[in-house]
């Protein structure tokens, strides 16, 4: 295991780690080798989210988007006006002159929260102050259908920030009354916005992978299988129990039929565990406890926080706090 002070996790190349880290006044944004040497370092003024696309990192701060080459750490030539696509499947719009207006083929879009593209043509985007999910063919810049989760609920409402999913022709978010006296996931059906389903059987943090929706709950895993409208639970109770933990959303990552999320300890509030789950099997295959002073005694005082856990074929990230946990994985025989 390495360690890496002051650092968040951008993402991982193999065996190499791309990393954003703080000094002084001003931010680095970093790429490690295997044996954390440095291989190029780029300062970086303004602080923002970070991730990477392709051979590029996209530092995209709201208001204006820089991009970074993974190769040479190199910052590219920008045009005035233009999007990206990545394999996410969302696009990053941006202006030059710090501007917040989202632009569609030269239409101004006020007050967009969140967007998503969908195959090649279209964008389904929400207005941060009115519950909808709007959607767009912005090649022929035709409007396709809105929906309002204050119409449909029939009083004050809202859709849940940062959740709206798309997935087998279908858009799926968790919306409620503005009371929580009415809630539910919904599932549109993305050419027309009819509403094809909806449950109170799994909602809040919605995740998406291998074309299904997965919510992690305290002791069970919920999928649903956008193409035939089916839940499916795996009770995962027995493991809790045995290991005496909770598992938790706050922060979850998939890679290769491997569900990584975090646990806390019955009786915590410290989500310092993180567990892998086998998507195939049903089993985990991995527990890991991360404390601040592995020599010192293992209380709640000692355990770490854990933001962030990133991997691939060979390592893992974690990161608590301002540091970043570097594990690397035994080979499989």
């Amino acid at each position: 295991m390495n360690k890496i002070e002051n650092a968040n996790i951008i993402g991982l190349l193999k065996n190499d780690v791309i990393i954003s880290k703080i000094k002084g006044e001003n931010e680095f944004i970093v790429r490690y080798n295997e044996n954390q040497e440095i291989i190029w370092e780029k300062k970086y003024i303004n602080t923002g989210n970070k991730f990477i696309c392709g051979t590029k990192i996209i530092i995209y701060e709201g208001e204006y988007t820089t991009i970074l080459d993974v190769n040479t750490g190199s910052f590219l030539n920008k045009e005035n006006r233009y999007y990206i696509k990545n394999n996410c499947n969302y696009i990053v719009y941006f202006e030059l002159d710090n501007s917040k207006e989202l632009f569609i083929n030269g239409n101004k879009i006020e007050n967009f929260s969140r967007l998503k593209v969908f195959g090649s043509n279209k964008v389904f985007f929400s207005d941060i102050n009115e519950p909808f999910i709007k959607s767009v063919n912005f090649i022929d810049n035709v409007d396709l259908f809105l929906f309002n989760a204050k119409t449909y609920f029939h009083q004050p409402a809202q859709i849940m920030e940062g959740r709206v999913l798309v997935s087998n022709n279908k858009i799926i978010f968790f919306a409620h009354t503005e009371d929580w006296s009415n809630y539910a996931t919904f599932i549109l059906d993305a050419q027309t916005g009819e509403v094809l389903f909806t449950t109170q059987e799994m909602g809040m943090k919605l995740i998406t992978y291998n074309d299904f929706v997965y919510q992690i709950q305290r002791k069970a895993i919920k999928i649903l299988d956008p193409k035939n409208l089916k839940i499916e639970t795996i009770d995962v109770s027995t493991y809790c129990d045995e290991q005496s933990i909770f598992l938790d959303d706050h922060t979850v990552f998939f890679y290769k039929d491997k569900l990584y999320t975090l646990a806390r300890e019955q009786g915590s509030d410290v989500y310092n565990i993180w567990v892998v789950f086998n998507l195939k099997t049903q089993q985990f295959e991995h527990r890991e406890d991360m404390f601040i002073n592995p020599k010192k005694k293992k209380d709640e005082k000692n355990k770490m926080f854990i933001n962030d856990i990133q991997a691939n074929d060979n390592l893992v990230a974690v990161r608590y706090s301002n540091n970043v946990f570097i594990f690397e994985k035994e080979l499989e025989e």
